[in-house]
């Protein structure tokens, strides 16, 4: 019969075990991303755009033409933050405090730059 103390100390549960730590490193890792996501989705939504007909120098982009380009940009700028966000709600989990910081920071900036993109869009309209 096994004994409620005959559970590993590095079990996926076991607060601090190895892999709730290896998931707050990651919703870092995951954060550091943003910088390079940033750049990443100004050259995705410029080349969908310019599939499309369009360039930066056009003053008026049709709604249709710029949701299609954004759309996909803003995926790829979000994901990393969206990425820390689940790291770090899974660290906290385990029992590590120190995933919520992550999980906040990223929940925090995918909110802001969904928000912040939306306004732009509507400001620009």
């Amino acid at each position: 019969m096994a004994h409620a103390h005959s559970r590993s100390a590095s079990g996926p549960l076991a607060p601090g075990s190895t892999k709730a730590r290896r998931d707050v490193r990651r919703a870092w890792l995951w954060l550091l991303m943003l910088l390079p996501a940033f750049v990443l989705a100004v050259l995705v939504g410029d080349w969908l755009l310019s599939l499309q007909g369009y360039d930066n120098s056009d003053e008026t982009v049709p709604l249709g033409a710029t949701v299609l380009a954004g759309g996909p940009a803003l995926l790829v700028l979000v994901a990393p933050a969206i990425a820390a966000l689940l790291y770090g709600l899974r660290a906290r989990r385990h029992d590590q405090p120190a995933g919520l910081t992550p999980a906040l920071v990223g929940g925090i900036a995918a909110s802001a730059l969904v928000v912040l993109n939306v306004i732009a869009l509507i400001v620009s309209r």
